[in-house]
Protein backbone atom coordinates (compact mmCIF):
# COMPACT_ATOMS: atom_id res chain seq x y z
CA UNK A 1 0.00 0.00 0.00
CA UNK A 2 1.32 3.44 -0.95
CA UNK A 3 1.63 6.25 1.63
CA UNK A 4 -0.84 8.35 -0.34
CA UNK A 5 -3.45 5.60 -0.07
CA UNK A 6 -2.84 5.21 3.68
CA UNK A 7 -3.19 8.94 4.28
CA UNK A 8 -6.42 9.10 2.28
CA UNK A 9 -7.96 6.13 4.12
CA UNK A 10 -6.89 7.48 7.53
CA UNK A 11 -8.35 10.90 6.75
CA UNK A 12 -11.60 9.35 5.52
CA UNK A 13 -12.01 7.15 8.62
CA UNK A 14 -11.15 10.09 10.91
CA UNK A 15 -13.66 12.32 9.13
CA UNK A 16 -16.42 9.73 9.45
CA UNK A 17 -15.67 9.38 13.17
CA UNK A 18 -15.73 13.14 13.72
CA UNK A 19 -19.15 13.35 12.05
CA UNK A 20 -20.76 10.24 13.58
CA UNK A 21 -18.82 9.85 16.88
CA UNK A 22 -19.30 6.11 16.35
CA UNK A 23 -16.38 3.99 17.54
CA UNK A 24 -18.12 0.91 16.18
CA UNK A 25 -18.34 2.42 12.69
CA UNK A 26 -14.68 3.51 12.85
CA UNK A 27 -13.62 -0.03 13.78
CA UNK A 28 -15.81 -1.43 10.98
CA UNK A 29 -14.15 0.85 8.41
CA UNK A 30 -10.70 -0.14 9.66
CA UNK A 31 -11.61 -3.80 9.31
CA UNK A 32 -12.92 -3.25 5.79
CA UNK A 33 -9.76 -1.33 4.83
CA UNK A 34 -7.30 -3.87 6.21
CA UNK A 35 -9.13 -6.74 4.47
CA UNK A 36 -9.39 -4.93 1.13
CA UNK A 37 -5.95 -3.37 0.96
CA UNK A 38 -3.69 -5.60 3.10
CA UNK A 39 -4.91 -9.16 3.68
CA UNK A 40 -8.42 -10.60 3.57
CA UNK A 41 -7.55 -12.69 6.66
CA UNK A 42 -6.87 -9.57 8.73
CA UNK A 43 -9.20 -8.58 11.53
CA UNK A 44 -9.24 -5.96 14.29
CA UNK A 45 -11.11 -6.81 17.50
CA UNK A 46 -11.77 -4.86 20.67
CA UNK A 47 -11.17 -6.84 23.87
CA UNK A 48 -13.49 -5.33 26.46
CA UNK A 49 -12.12 -7.54 29.24
CA UNK A 50 -8.53 -6.33 28.82
CA UNK A 51 -9.39 -2.91 27.33
CA UNK A 52 -7.14 -3.34 24.29
CA UNK A 53 -7.45 -3.92 20.55
CA UNK A 54 -6.17 -7.04 18.82
CA UNK A 55 -4.57 -7.11 15.39
CA UNK A 56 -5.34 -10.58 14.04
CA UNK A 57 -4.63 -12.68 10.97
CA UNK A 58 -6.99 -15.62 10.71
CA UNK A 59 -7.05 -17.25 14.14
CA UNK A 60 -3.63 -15.87 15.13
CA UNK A 61 -3.46 -12.89 17.47
CA UNK A 62 -0.56 -10.82 16.12
CA UNK A 63 -0.33 -7.88 18.50
CA UNK A 64 -2.22 -6.07 21.29
CA UNK A 65 -2.47 -2.28 20.78
CA UNK A 66 -4.00 0.65 22.66
CA UNK A 67 -5.10 2.37 19.43
CA UNK A 68 -6.25 0.33 16.41
CA UNK A 69 -4.76 0.78 12.95
CA UNK A 70 -5.51 -0.96 9.65
CA UNK A 71 -2.06 -0.89 8.04
CA UNK A 72 -0.66 -4.18 9.36
CA UNK A 73 0.42 -7.42 7.74
CA UNK A 74 1.62 -10.71 9.22
CA UNK A 75 4.44 -10.98 6.69
CA UNK A 76 5.58 -7.46 7.54
CA UNK A 77 5.94 -8.36 11.22
CA UNK A 78 7.98 -11.42 10.23
CA UNK A 79 10.14 -9.41 7.82
CA UNK A 80 10.89 -6.87 10.55
CA UNK A 81 11.93 -9.63 12.95
CA UNK A 82 14.23 -11.12 10.33
CA UNK A 83 15.72 -7.74 9.44
CA UNK A 84 16.37 -6.54 13.00
CA UNK A 85 17.26 -9.72 14.86
CA UNK A 86 18.26 -12.48 12.46
CA UNK A 87 21.24 -11.17 10.52
CA UNK A 88 23.52 -14.08 11.40
CA UNK A 89 21.10 -16.72 12.70
CA UNK A 90 17.45 -17.65 12.13
CA UNK A 91 15.81 -19.61 14.97
CA UNK A 92 14.65 -23.09 14.02
CA UNK A 93 12.64 -26.06 15.28
CA UNK A 94 13.60 -27.26 18.80
CA UNK A 95 15.60 -24.11 19.64
CA UNK A 96 15.66 -22.55 23.08
CA UNK A 97 15.36 -18.76 22.79
CA UNK A 98 15.67 -16.14 25.52
CA UNK A 99 14.20 -12.74 24.64
CA UNK A 100 15.32 -10.07 27.13
CA UNK A 101 13.21 -6.95 26.66
CA UNK A 102 10.33 -8.68 24.88
CA UNK A 103 8.06 -5.62 25.16
CA UNK A 104 4.42 -6.27 24.27
CA UNK A 105 5.36 -9.38 22.30
CA UNK A 106 6.14 -7.93 18.87
CA UNK A 107 8.33 -10.96 18.05
CA UNK A 108 6.46 -13.53 20.14
CA UNK A 109 4.48 -15.09 17.27
CA UNK A 110 7.49 -15.14 14.95
CA UNK A 111 9.75 -16.88 17.48
CA UNK A 112 7.05 -19.30 18.63
CA UNK A 113 6.32 -20.36 15.06
CA UNK A 114 10.01 -20.85 14.27
CA UNK A 115 10.80 -23.10 17.25
CA UNK A 116 7.48 -24.98 17.06
CA UNK A 117 6.02 -26.90 19.98
CA UNK A 118 9.28 -28.73 20.65
CA UNK A 119 11.21 -25.52 21.36
CA UNK A 120 11.12 -23.12 24.30
CA UNK A 121 10.81 -19.34 24.37
CA UNK A 122 11.65 -17.46 27.58
CA UNK A 123 10.34 -13.89 27.27
CA UNK A 124 11.49 -11.35 29.86
CA UNK A 125 9.90 -7.92 30.23
CA UNK A 126 10.36 -5.55 33.18
CA UNK A 127 7.59 -3.04 32.41
CA UNK A 128 4.36 -4.24 34.10
CA UNK A 129 2.02 -2.79 31.47
CA UNK A 130 3.98 -4.22 28.55
CA UNK A 131 4.30 -7.55 30.34
CA UNK A 132 0.52 -7.74 30.82
CA UNK A 133 0.03 -7.50 27.05
CA UNK A 134 2.83 -9.97 26.36
CA UNK A 135 1.29 -12.51 28.72
CA UNK A 136 -2.22 -12.10 27.30
CA UNK A 137 -0.86 -12.46 23.75
CA UNK A 138 0.74 -15.81 24.61
CA UNK A 139 -2.45 -16.96 26.32
CA UNK A 140 -4.71 -15.86 23.44
CA UNK A 141 -2.62 -17.90 21.01
CA UNK A 142 -2.38 -20.82 23.45
CA UNK A 143 1.40 -20.94 22.97
CA UNK A 144 2.58 -23.87 25.09
CA UNK A 145 6.24 -23.21 24.28
CA UNK A 146 6.30 -19.69 25.82
CA UNK A 147 7.36 -18.84 29.37
CA UNK A 148 6.97 -15.20 30.44
CA UNK A 149 8.72 -13.35 33.27
CA UNK A 150 7.92 -9.90 34.67
CA UNK A 151 11.45 -9.16 35.91
CA UNK A 152 14.43 -7.02 34.98
CA UNK A 153 17.82 -8.40 34.01
CA UNK A 154 20.77 -6.47 35.41
CA UNK A 155 24.22 -7.09 36.90
CA UNK A 156 22.94 -8.43 40.23
CA UNK A 157 19.91 -9.72 42.13
CA UNK A 158 17.67 -7.29 43.98
CA UNK A 159 15.33 -4.49 42.97
CA UNK A 160 15.31 -1.98 40.16
CA UNK A 161 12.94 0.76 38.99
CA UNK A 162 11.42 1.23 35.57
CA UNK A 163 10.12 4.47 34.06
CA UNK A 164 7.05 3.69 31.96
CA UNK A 165 6.05 5.85 28.99
CA UNK A 166 3.18 5.79 26.52
CA UNK A 167 5.64 4.32 24.00
CA UNK A 168 6.69 0.97 25.49
CA UNK A 169 9.95 0.78 23.52
CA UNK A 170 11.19 3.93 25.32
CA UNK A 171 10.82 2.52 28.83
CA UNK A 172 14.06 2.67 30.86
CA UNK A 173 15.32 1.08 34.07
CA UNK A 174 17.26 2.85 36.82
CA UNK A 175 18.65 2.28 40.31
CA UNK A 176 17.59 5.61 41.81
CA UNK A 177 14.06 4.71 42.97
CA UNK A 178 12.38 6.51 40.06
CA UNK A 179 9.27 4.86 38.65
CA UNK A 180 7.86 1.38 39.35
CA UNK A 181 9.83 -1.11 41.44
CA UNK A 182 10.43 -4.56 39.92
CA UNK A 183 12.55 -7.55 40.86
CA UNK A 184 15.96 -7.71 39.22
CA UNK A 185 18.14 -10.74 38.53
CA UNK A 186 21.48 -11.31 36.94
CA UNK A 187 21.32 -13.37 33.76
CA UNK A 188 23.46 -15.99 35.48
CA UNK A 189 20.81 -16.29 38.21
CA UNK A 190 17.96 -16.47 35.70
CA UNK A 191 19.67 -19.32 33.84
CA UNK A 192 20.35 -21.19 37.09
CA UNK A 193 16.80 -20.74 38.42
CA UNK A 194 15.28 -22.06 35.18
CA UNK A 195 17.78 -24.91 34.79
CA UNK A 196 18.80 -23.79 31.31
CA UNK A 197 21.90 -25.59 30.03
CA UNK A 198 21.93 -24.34 26.41
CA UNK A 199 20.66 -21.21 24.67
CA UNK A 200 20.50 -21.43 20.89
CA UNK A 201 19.60 -17.78 20.50
CA UNK A 202 19.61 -14.77 22.85
CA UNK A 203 17.99 -11.46 21.89
CA UNK A 204 18.58 -8.40 24.09
CA UNK A 205 16.86 -5.03 23.67
CA UNK A 206 16.66 -3.20 27.00
CA UNK A 207 17.18 0.50 26.29
CA UNK A 208 20.70 0.91 27.66
CA UNK A 209 20.53 -1.61 30.52
CA UNK A 210 22.55 -4.04 28.39
CA UNK A 211 25.63 -2.20 29.72
CA UNK A 212 24.98 -3.63 33.21
CA UNK A 213 23.53 -6.93 32.02
CA UNK A 214 26.80 -8.29 30.61
CA UNK A 215 28.42 -7.96 34.07
CA UNK A 216 25.90 -10.48 35.35
CA UNK A 217 26.32 -13.14 32.67
CA UNK A 218 29.95 -14.17 33.00
CA UNK A 219 29.01 -17.80 33.69
CA UNK A 220 26.00 -18.14 31.38
CA UNK A 221 27.79 -16.66 28.36
CA UNK A 222 29.37 -20.09 27.90
CA UNK A 223 26.04 -21.75 27.02
CA UNK A 224 24.97 -19.19 24.41
CA UNK A 225 25.44 -20.07 20.73
CA UNK A 226 23.99 -17.01 18.95
CA UNK A 227 23.21 -13.51 20.16
CA UNK A 228 21.60 -10.31 18.86
CA UNK A 229 22.02 -7.32 21.15
CA UNK A 230 21.11 -3.66 20.71
CA UNK A 231 23.54 -1.05 22.04
CA UNK A 232 21.65 2.13 22.90
CA UNK A 233 24.56 4.57 22.71
CA UNK A 234 22.43 6.76 20.41
CA UNK A 235 20.17 7.56 23.40
CA UNK A 236 22.96 9.07 25.48
CA UNK A 237 25.30 12.03 25.19
CA UNK A 238 28.42 12.37 27.31
CA UNK A 239 31.62 10.68 28.32
CA UNK A 240 32.26 7.20 29.61
CA UNK A 241 32.69 3.86 27.95
CA UNK A 242 30.36 3.21 25.04
CA UNK A 243 27.93 0.31 25.46
CA UNK A 244 28.97 -1.04 22.09
CA UNK A 245 32.68 -1.03 22.96
CA UNK A 246 32.08 -2.84 26.25
CA UNK A 247 29.88 -5.52 24.66
CA UNK A 248 32.16 -6.03 21.68
CA UNK A 249 35.06 -6.66 24.06
CA UNK A 250 33.01 -9.00 26.24
CA UNK A 251 31.77 -11.11 23.32
CA UNK A 252 35.17 -11.24 21.63
CA UNK A 253 36.81 -12.42 24.87
CA UNK A 254 34.18 -15.17 25.05
CA UNK A 255 34.91 -16.60 21.61
CA UNK A 256 32.18 -14.97 19.53
CA UNK A 257 32.51 -13.96 15.92
CA UNK A 258 30.83 -10.56 15.58
CA UNK A 259 28.68 -9.13 12.78
CA UNK A 260 27.63 -5.51 12.27
CA UNK A 261 25.55 -3.43 9.90
CA UNK A 262 26.37 -0.15 8.19
CA UNK A 263 23.08 1.11 6.82
CA UNK A 264 23.25 4.71 8.01
CA UNK A 265 20.27 4.10 10.31
CA UNK A 266 21.48 4.58 13.89
CA UNK A 267 18.93 2.13 15.32
CA UNK A 268 19.67 -0.68 12.85
CA UNK A 269 23.39 -0.05 13.13
CA UNK A 270 23.25 -0.21 16.94
CA UNK A 271 22.81 -3.99 16.84
CA UNK A 272 25.65 -6.44 17.40
CA UNK A 273 25.22 -10.02 16.20
CA UNK A 274 27.41 -12.77 17.57
CA UNK A 275 27.99 -16.41 16.72
CA UNK A 276 30.08 -18.68 18.90
CA UNK A 277 33.22 -19.85 17.12
CA UNK A 278 33.76 -23.58 16.83
CA UNK A 279 36.24 -25.08 19.27
CA UNK A 280 38.20 -26.79 16.48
Amino acid sequence: MHNLQKRFINRFISRVYIITKSKLLRLGLMNLSTKLFLDYKNKIEYDDTNKIFWLKNGNEYLLPVEKPYFDFHKNRFDERALDFFCQNYIPKKDDLIVDVGAGIGTELCFFSRKIREQGKLYSIEACPNSFRKLKILAEKNNFKNCFNFNIAISDSNGEIWIEETDEYYKNKTNKISKGIKVLSYSFDQFVTDNQIDKINYLKVNIEGAEYDMVDGMKNSIGIIENIALSCHDFLYIGGGERIKDKIMGFLTENNFELFYRNTGDEILDSWIYGKRRSEN
